[in-house]
């Protein structure tokens, strides 16, 4: 009975990692694909993703790829992040850099 349940949760986290919108490359590195998008209030927005399942990641970028992303907003872009930490504002990928979809 307990082997089964432990199946279980690994067919769950299998699925749940092939069905979100990361995909890991390194330990904490990876990529993701979705929907650039503002979040926040003036002066305090941030920019995020939205993944085709609902997630939404907060995006940590350099300068120049924040002001480009900012320019894409509405468009469904694959980031390319190095790092991934958990906050009070929810998961933060830093952003290295970036493909718009063809």
């Amino acid at each position: 009975m307990r082997h089964q349940n432990v199946a279980w949760v690994l067919v769950a986290a299998l699925m749940f990692v092939c069905c979100s919108g990361i995909q890991q490359t390194g330990a904490d590195s990876g990529k993701a694909e979705g929907i650039i998008y503002s979040i926040g209030n003036e002066p305090f927005t941030r920019l995020g993703l939205q993944t085709s399942d609902g997630t939404m990641y907060v995006l940590k970028c350099p300068k120049e790829i924040e002001q480009a992303l900012n320019q894409k907003q509405g468009q469904k872009i694959k980031v390319y992040f190095e790092n991934k930490t958990q906050s009070p504002e929810g998961l933060i990928l830093q952003v290295s850099k970036f493909e718009e979809n063809k």
